[in-house]
């Protein structure tokens, strides 16, 4: 979760849970303040999958470097090194997370294909938060160069700010896999064990789109592309937040929503506005739900800004 997401779920919501693949310890920024102010919740996983996925994703990654470049010798390199025919060795891992094949080992506890879950969920946080401190840094050359240009043409008194490219979606790197991934660990977990129908937000819109083309048909639908909504700051989010979880339940019980207006119209409306999309569904691929939560549904709730 990097600060664009972060903030855009503080506009919508006053807390939620997070699928915590940190086996407790100390979480990034911004999901450390969050879970500070009470915010945030943590799911906690089993801390030995968690620990073992972090061995594979390390090993994985020390493999990608040590042959970065060598992709020529790398076949024979496999053939002739005993190492890498071990089935505890870095090839079989690698082997492991792409084919998804099981594991001959017979001392492995955990099995391959849902320890594989948390080792692609670990390589995709690493990938994010690497990418997304490129991003920063490259953010902070762009207003550094800016505000260079603007003192030598004479305007170092005004503040300048860089035309920022537009921040990368990390919800649009393997989409599917990613959301597979995370239905496994969420259902070992047993998050869909829980009273109460499920509500899975995200604030990618290629995430959505996922679960609208392999979900199937909604069961309950909502659309509102423009609402009013506020940040940290503005008195009015509690009751933004109120509203907004008004309309969750609401759908949860099979009903229409009100009016748009019912919730969102009202004095001293920030500046700020969002957009909500909610598809309740029967169920999601191999995540059976029938047995775990009345009537089997489960929500989907996407969350932008628009401004």
């Amino acid at each position: 979760m990097d600060a664009r997401q972060a903030k855009v779920l503080s506009c919508f919501f006053s807390n939620f849970n997070v699928l915590d693949i940190h086996g407790g310890a100390v979480l990034p920024e911004p999901m450390a303040g969050l879970a500070a102010k009470g915010a945030l919740t943590r799911v906690c996983l089993d801390k030995e999958k968690l620990a073992l996925a972090e061995q594979k994703a390390r090993a994985y990654l020390d493999w990608a470097t040590i042959h970065k470049g060598n992709e020529k010798n790398l076949r024979a390199l496999i053939r002739e090194n005993v190492f890498f025919k071990d089935d505890s060795g870095v090839a079989a891992i690698r082997a492991g997370i792409r084919n998804r094949t099981v594991s001959h080992d017979p001392d492995t506890t955990i099995g391959r294909d849902g320890n594989d879950s948390l080792v692609f969920l670990k390589l995709a946080d690493i990938h994010d938060r690497e990418h997304q401190a490129i991003q920063t840094a490259l953010d902070t050359l762009d207003q550094e160069n800016a505000a260079l240009i603007a003192e030598l043409k004479g305007d170092g008194d005004i503040s300048v700010s860089a035309d920022h490219a537009k921040t990368s979606e990390p919800g649009q790197a393997m989409t599917e896999k990613r959301i597979q991934a995370w239905l496994k660990a969420a259902d070992d977990a047993e998050l869909f064990d829980q009273s109460g129908i499920p509500v899975l937000i995200t604030t990618s819109r290629a995430v959505m789109d996922e679960f609208l083309i392999g979900a199937g048909k909604a069961i309950n639908a909502l659309d509102i592309d423009s609402i009013k909504v506020h940040e940290n700051d503005c008195e009015f989010i509690e009751q933004r937040h109120l509203k907004t979880k008004a309309i969750i339940e609401q759908m949860a019980q099979g009903l229409t929503p009100d009016p748009e207006k019912e919730y969102f119209e009202g004095a001293d409306q920030g500046p700020v506005t969002g957009r909500i999309q909610i598809r309740f569904f029967s169920g999601l691929g191999d995540v059976n739900l029938i047995k775990k939560n009345p009537g089997g549904q489960i929500g989907v709730c996407l969350v932008e800004l628009n401004s």
